[in-house]
């Protein structure tokens, strides 16, 4: 099977922490913020996980500033991804997700092209910086996201995972 990678814009993500106690209110202002395609906050290192729908550099740009502007954003980490995989599903507003970050011992194109052979992959990015792919795993409730999880850190040329479990993400 030969997985196809195509040379569009793809969507950047962006991890951030809060204040303590200022979570609602920054969700609050995301919610005015045009050009997201999801938000949530997320259990793990990070207190948001922001997905920016596709656009031109400057546009990405811009928002991730705004972004970082929020009353209450203390720090924000984006990546750009350089390739990627999307599986065809739609994902529904009331499913579960979780953001899996990875570092390979592989090229990402080969370790991307597995990760697609997973039907709870909503869609798995290159990007640089301290990960090397991140990943998006979709299920019907927390226990089927879960379940995945352990698949995808066992594909050949993981070398390390960290999974960010979302907490009602917020589609926009």
């Amino acid at each position: 099977m030969t997985t196809q990678l195509t040379t569009q814009m793809y969507p950047t993500t962006i991890f951030a922490s809060v204040q303590p106690r200022m979570l609602n209110q920054v969700i609050e202002q995301l919610k005015t913020i045009e050009g997201i395609t999801y938000f949530s906050p997320v259990v793990g290192r990070f207190d948001l996980a922001i997905e920016l729908k596709a656009a031109e550099q400057q546009q990405v740009y811009e928002l991730v500033n705004k972004i970082r502007s929020l009353n209450g954003v203390t720090s924000t980490r984006a990546y750009t991804p350089t390739m990627a995989i999307s599986n065809p599903r739609t994902v529904q507003a009331t499913d579960s997700l979780a953001l899996v970050l990875l570092q390979v011992n592989e090229p990402a194109q080969k370790v991307l092209a597995s990760l697609q052979q997973h039907q709870y992959v909503r869609n798995a990015f290159a990007v640089s910086g301290e990960f090397d792919i991140i990943a998006s795993v979709y299920g019907k409730n927390h226990d089927e996201v879960l379940s995945q999880v352990p698949k995808i850190a066992e594909v050949q040329g993981v070398k390390k995972s960290e999974t960010l479990l979302a907490y009602k993400p917020i589609w926009q």
